[in-house]
This record gives structure tokens, sequence and C-alpha cells, in this order.
């Protein structure tokens, strides 16, 4: 294929117009895990028990398990600025929730695996996915 042919790669900007404006500034992942309990951790990711619900995440129902996996490689902000060059941490972030997932037994029950991508839905410039699984929320007859 040829120079004139190939495509040009998008970027956040393109697709928004502008740059992200995060409505919270990024923090070192060892500050977002505090003291919480850490489920899985290697060198590219670190998974754990995070109390803290976004606001527009339903209530939590009582037994339901709620981690949250984070990259700890600087300079990605969000899942759109993973690519292939990224192999080794797109690796270690499906061996994370995996291992998370078999940590807690959620293999069993099922699981889900959430991606807030860019605002308003993510609030900190860090890659982060949600696992979730128990008793998923009742819908109501108005969200149906």
């Amino acid at each position: 294929m040829s120079a004139d042919h190939k495509k040009k790669m998008l970027a956040p900007a393109d697709v928004l117009g502008a740059e992200p404006v995060w409505p919270k500034d990024p923090r070192e992942w060892e500050k977002i895990v505090g003291d919480n309990e850490v489920v899985y951790e290697d060198r590219h990711v670190v998974v754990f028990a995070d109390p803290v619900d976004e606001e527009h995440e339903s209530e939590r129902e009582p037994g339901e398990v709620r981690v949250t996996l984070l990259s700890k490689k600087p300079g990605r902000e969000s899942l759109m600025d993973l690519g292939v060059a990224d192999e080794t941490l797109n690796a270690a972030i499906l061996h994370g929730i995996q291992q998370a997932a078999y940590q807690l037994g959620l293999e069993k029950k099922g699981f889900e695996v959430r991606a807030h991508i860019y605002p308003p839905l993510q609030h900190r410039p860090e890659v982060t996915f949600k696992i979730r699984s128990g008793k998923a929320p009742k819908k109501s007859a108005t969200s149906l």
C-alpha cells in the first residue's frame, strides 16, 4: 500500500475536537490504591478492592464484588491511548483481569469488565478497568 493510501491515525483531539479535560488531576497508582486490599499485582497492573463508586454507577447490592484494575504505566491516559506497541501492557491487563477473577472465584459465577473512556465517565487520566460480579441491579420499567 502506498503512503498516499495509508489511513491517518486518529488522536483524542481529532475525535473530541480538543484534548480531553480531566475533572480530576492524575495521581500515582500507589496513592489511588492506598490501604485498600490488593487482589492481584504485577509490575504492570494492580487490582484492588475499590470502596469508592463513581457517581454514575449503580448502588452496590449486598454481596456484590467490585474491584478496580489500574495500569502502572505512566503516559497512558485512556484505553484509547493503547496501541499495538503496548502489547506487553495489553497482555498484562488481560492477565490481571483473569488473575483477579480466579483469586475472587468470579469465574464460577460470571463477572463484567468495564472501562470508562474520556470525560464525563472517566475522571482521571489513567487506564482503569472496573470488574464487577454479583447480583446485577434491577432494571426499572423506564430503562427497558
